[in-house]
């Protein structure tokens, strides 16, 4: 049963989901927020499990349960809903104020509590209060979602995401987590430092019930640029203790904390890699221009339409920005074959292998090793285009390739 009050101001209305098993709980809630403009009460008869039913649009941004049982179960279903959806303010109604029951309903990610019988008025207050929180937490700048993958093996892929975040951090003081989901065989950390990181995405997801801003935060390498760095699983046997919903928690958390988060994805389109994708606000593809790199870029391409990705010629909403990477090499492909085939390029590296080989081999970023070869000087400026584009006073309505002065200039 939904309530949908009349809300004539421009905020989209603040949505309510009661979950109970008792009818007098769910006709008690819903009478107390059936006059309160500017929400919208959905009321579910039975239990917590009915959580999982919940459609991505279904999510609501207050969860008031009933709590009827103080089993393990109750209390790791609320706890997986909060890891799930951590922009989910969860209310959970009790008999009585049970301290050990308190105690592991915060730890479940519980973030108020009522107690039966209500007083009057005490119900909308407090949805009204966490109405305000999350429109506060709304204007909080969230940070920007990259993925780089390569369409085939040797793109150079690692490469650009992990020295693009090394300039956003450096130069730019940006935050910037950087997220190595080549689980099996990533050596992202290894771009940037010359020694193992002592935790990994794996040891993250491994203690997934511990998952907050001060866990993430000591999870990760920090290093001398200001980048912070999440390495893949050291071990390829610990790639299976990642799963999607813990990228969808990690990178949730992690866009209030950082600037850019910079996620180098796997060419296997597997569970992972997809949600990785789907989280972005835009992928990177990294070809090179020679036929099997277009060959394969062309799949890709065909990969993206079948997940629902828009294509267009407005860069600045693309979520699809294709690179390419060592352009300018002897015998390369002409660049208006390339744009035929997968329309205009977004940025266009060049090639400088003494260089770009000298800083892989040392595990020094390129901007450090080399700062004035031609491929330190493409990524900062790179760096500074994305800088530029989150500053308001500096937008401007022309292509991104009026920034770079790429192939098609």
């Amino acid at each position: 049963m939904n309530v949908d009050k009349n809300n004539h101001s421009d905020m989209p209305p603040l949505k309510v989901a009661v979950f109970g098993s008792a009818p007098e709980f769910i006709a008690a809630v819903g009478a107390a927020l059936k006059d309160q403009s500017g929400i919208r009460v959905s009321l579910h008869q039975g239990g917590i499990q009915g959580l999982s039913k919940l459609t991505q649009a279904e999510l609501p941004d207050v969860l008031i349960a009933q709590e009827t049982q103080k089993s393990p179960e109750y209390m790791n279903t609320l706890s997986q809903f909060t890891l799930t959806h951590p922009g989910v303010s969860v209310v959970i109604s009790c008999h009585s104020k049970d301290p050990d029951l308190m105690v592991q309903a915060l730890r479940a990610g519980v973030k108020e509590f009522l107690f039966e019988p209500f007083v009057e008025g005490e119900i909308a207050a407090l949805v009204s209060r966490l109405g305000v929180r999350k429109s506060l937490q709304s204007q909080v700048k969230q940070g920007e979602v990259m993925a780089f993958l390569p369409c085939k093996g040797g793109s150079g892929s690692t490469f650009l995401a992990t020295n693009l975040a090394h300039f956003l951090a450096s130069k730019h003081q940006k935050r910037v987590l950087l997220i190595d989901l080549n689980l099996q065989f990533g050596d992202a950390a290894f771009f940037l430092m010359d020694r193992s990181p002592a935790t990994t995405l794996a040891g993250v997801c491994g203690s997934f019930a511990r998952l907050d801003r001060s866990f993430l935060a000591s999870s990760v390498a920090k290093l001398p640029s200001g980048l912070d760095l999440l390495a893949a699983p050291e071990n390829a046997a610990d790639a299976e203790l990642v799963k999607p919903e813990h990228i969808e928690s990690i990178v949730a958390l992690a866009r209030g904390q950082y600037d850019f988060i910079i996620l180098d994805v796997s060419r296997t389109m597997d569970a992972v890699s997809l949600k990785a994708l789907d989280l972005a606000d835009h992928v990177y593809p990294v070809l090179q221009l020679s036929l099997p790199y277009v060959r394969d870029a062309r799949r890709m391409k065909e990969v993206f339409h079948v997940l629902g990705y828009k294509e267009n010629l407005d860069y600045s909403e693309n979520k699809i920005r294709w690179v390419i990477n060592r352009s300018g090499g002897e015998g390369d492909l002409p660049v208006t074959d390339v744009n035929r085939v997968l329309g205009p390029a977004f940025w266009a590296v060049p090639n400088d292998h003494k260089y770009v080989g000298e800083a892989v081999n040392q595990g020094v970023p390129i901007g450090e090793m080399a700062p004035h070869s031609a491929s330190a000087k493409s990524l900062e400026k790179w760096s500074q285009a994305l800088v530029s584009s989150k500053e308001p006073e500096k937008k401007t309505r022309k292509h991104w390739f009026s920034f770079l002065g790429g192939p098609n200039k």
